[in-house]
């Protein structure tokens, strides 16, 4: 094996949360900063804005519950520690996290949130996404404890809105910050190797026989685009967040790439339906297989700052390994 380094929208959140036709997955969390031991205050309240108006929050919260991957992904990035979470499988969870998410209670199985045992864990805040599997729930949640659902137009959005919801915005802003300097540091230290080659990014998927391709306007792709890669033709052509789903047929469009970089496994291996297309033979012939320039990106569906700032380093590991 070589060593690795219709048009649709894909996130970590809506991968995680079911929008490819598996079931809804929802992460179920109650929270108190770690290290943190001030009391909560029922009495004293905070107004946060999100995808269904103004909302009252307690402002010191310390049961959250998050009803999303991703949501909770920023809760871990800012410090609270969840004591329960919706069980979306422990092969999405990342190394960064999963200690954590192993610790927790879980409340339910992909699709099937416990709202009882939700009600049960008496949470003061409850998190979560504007997509149908966290909405379909709100008036059955907001009866439970006030309820925030963030925007999904971006990651940046969803995780401003959750670290508002628990007022760590100063945290969020250093995260920020460490993205944005990570961004120019790779893009200065690897210029030249950066002005060699050219990328297309890709997900194997879950459609049999095809696989999804990616350009610069998906999550992924702007994350890379700032740290300076440069898009091959076919992944440049492809317009937006969404991806182009291509049979193996077309495995030949992918021959303009140096490198290709891949959705992958915490372990690198290649993730959904990759082994299938890495297997075929016009993937082993292209230059980027042939010349092992194959780069894997555990983090290609980032859902927080967290998992963006991994993506780079990530990225910076296929480079250094090009510079080689």
């Amino acid at each position: 094996m070589t060593s690795i380094i219709a048009p649709r929208t894909v996130t970590r959140r809506a991968l995680l949360g079911g929008a490819l036709g598996t079931a809804a997955l929802l992460s179920l969390t109650a929270c108190g900063s770690d290290g943190d031991t001030a009391p909560a205050s029922a009495a004293k309240t905070r107004t946060v804005q999100t995808a269904k108006g103004p909302i009252e929050v307690p402002s010191s919260p310390r049961r959250i519950v998050s009803i999303q991957p991703s949501a909770t992904a920023t809760l871990y990035d800012l410090g609270i520690a969840p004591i329960a979470v919706y069980d979306e499988g422990a092969q999405y969870v990342s190394p960064r996290y999963l200690p954590r998410w192993k610790a927790a209670d879980k409340v339910g199985k992909p699709g099937n949130i416990d709202i009882e045992k939700v009600a049960a864990l008496s949470p003061d805040l409850i998190v979560g996404l504007d997509y149908e599997w966290n909405t379909n729930l709100y008036g059955k949640l907001t009866s439970i404890a006030p309820t925030v659902i963030a925007g999904v137009d971006t990651w940046q959005q969803t995780a401003h809105t959750v670290a508002d919801a628990v007022d760590r915005l100063d945290q969020l802003a250093a995260l920020e910050k460490k993205l944005a300097d990570r961004s120019a540091e790779i893009k200065s230290q690897y210029a030249e190797v950066l002005g060699k080659y050219r990328w297309d990014i890709l997900q194997g998927g879950f459609d049999k026989g095809k696989f999804w391709l990616y350009g610069p306007g998906c999550d992924a792709g702007t994350i890379l685009a700032a740290a300076g890669v440069q898009f091959a033709p076919s992944s440049a052509a492809v317009k937006g967040k969404a991806n182009l789903a291509l049979s193996y047929e077309r495995i030949d469009t992918l021959a303009d790439a140096d490198v290709i970089g891949f959705y992958a496994n915490f372990d690198d291996t290649p993730n959904n339906e990759a082994p299938a297309l890495f297997a075929q033979p016009g993937f082993k012939k292209l230059p980027a297989a042939k010349n092992d320039r194959l780069v894997p990106m555990p983090d290609f569906l980032p859902g927080g700052y967290g998992d963006a700032i991994a993506l780079l380093d990530e990225f910076e590991d296929g480079l250094k390994k090009l510079g080689s």
